[in-house]
């Protein structure tokens, strides 16, 4: 992966006539894109999600590259593939230049343009013991190519990290993340979410004793309009857990959080009839997905699928279920079918679909998609695969390997 990064970089060259135009003019250019870090505040100990925010001012971007300084002392930062990357079935890599310096590399084998919006999605994590302050988050070496490979011009935007070490709880509307795709977004009935935030959890790690799930884990709970939801992990800055299927028809949910009984952080969250996505191995919501071969075998490179044989895809966020799905409960002999038509694509084919409703053996919330691959999908180690539920799609950044 390192090599990938850094040979990568070599290609973004600005022509001749754009460096001129830059030394004499100054570095910033009428139509160059954008990219710009994030201006958060947070508490010390805490995590928050924050967007690197593209834009595209007109120009035709389909690759970008940048380097990140951060003082790793008190931020510790990771990323995600953003929505407007994942629109663009882009993918992420990226690598520790040095302790406190990481590159971004997202980029896909396609010609797709990445389109306003969020590029990737920081989760930063705040250290306990860092004291109150700003703390810098510099960018540099931003680069990036069109869809022929041609430098595209891209200028930067730094950012900052205000640090409050006597801040409250806190937990942001962009912190509510389906925990398939690792996006935010409307939430949807049973979907696996993930709340991310500061001090919203209990001060060590939980997870439920005797069950799969449970409504409160070291005295949290978080309710959806009163009623609470099955949790799945609890910890001081991560929530893991299942919106009640109750929430169907709603337009908007309080979202509540409460600590032994009382209430430490709310959010009002929008609701769709379905906001799928698939899982996927590395829990990134990008690259390879939580999919079983014919044979029950977990597909990967080096154990494809062939064509025309069946694979089993693992995904959350599908709405409710006819006969409706119970909160909390494991499917067992019942399988209930979603309430929604859906459709598969496999290398921009259409697939045929036999099964689409509640994973057996697991916790409602989850589904399971049965699909045929057709015989025209290419051969490779990362094809597209996506499916959607009524109207509505799945992430775009998530493959399947095919013989």
């Amino acid at each position: 992966m390192p090599d990938i990064l850094h040979e990568a970089h070599v290609p973004f060259v600005l022509p001749p006539l754009l460096a001129l135009a830059r030394l004499l003019f100054g570095a910033t250019t009428a139509f160059a894109a954008q990219v710009s870090l994030p201006t958060q505040s947070g508490a010390s100990g805490g995590t928050f999600v924050s967007p690197v925010v593209f834009t595209s001012q007109g120009s035709a971007v389909s690759d970008v590259q940048f380097d990140i300084e951060y003082d790793n002392s008190a931020l510790t930062l990771t990323a995600t593939v953003g929505s407007s990357a994942s629109n663009a079935s882009k993918t992420l890599y990226s690598v520790n230049l040095a302790p406190n310096k990481k590159r971004f590399l997202i980029m896909g084998v396609n010609q797709n343009l990445i389109s306003d919006g969020s590029l990737l999605n920081f989760s930063i994590t705040v250290s306990p013991t860092a004291p109150g302050g700003s703390y810098g988050l510099a960018l540099s070496n931003v680069c990036g190519a069109d869809p022929s490979g041609n430098a595209a011009a891209i200028t930067g935007t730094d950012g900052t990290v205000t640090v409050n070490a006597t801040s409250p709880v806190a937990l942001q509307s962009r912190g509510v993340l389906n925990a398939g795709s690792f996006l935010p977004g409307p939430v949807a009935p049973g979907e696996v979410i993930t709340l991310m935030g500061s001090g919203i959890g209990p001060t060590t790690v939980q997870y439920p004793a005797g069950s799969l799930t449970a409504t409160a884990l070291g005295g949290t709970s978080v309710l959806f309009d009163g009623t609470p939801g099955p949790l799945l992990y609890a910890s001081p800055n991560q929530i893991n857990g299942i919106v009640p299927f109750g929430i169907l028809g709603q337009s908007t949910t309080q979202l509540t959080v409460t600590s032994q009984g009382q209430t430490i952080a709310a959010v009002a969250q929008p609701v769709a009839a379905a906001a799928p996505a698939i899982f996927t191995i590395g829990s990134s919501g990008t690259g390879a997905g939580a999919i079983l071969n014919q044979d029950l075998s977990v597909n990967s490179p080096s154990n494809p699928a062939a064509q025309g044989s069946v694979i089993a895809i693992f995904a959350t966020g599908a709405g409710q279920t006819n006969p409706p799905s119970v909160d909390g409960q494991v499917t067992a002999t019942s399988l209930p079918a979603l309430l929604q038509a859906v459709s598969v694509q496999i290398g921009g084919l259409n697939a045929t679909v036999s099964y689409a409703g509640a994973a057996p053996n697991l916790v409602a919330g989850v589904v399971q998609i049965n699909a045929t691959i057709p015989a025209g999908v290419p051969s490779g180690p990362s094809i597209p695969i996506a499916f959607t539920v009524g109207t509505v799609g799945t992430q775009a950044s998530v493959t399947l390997a095919v013989k």
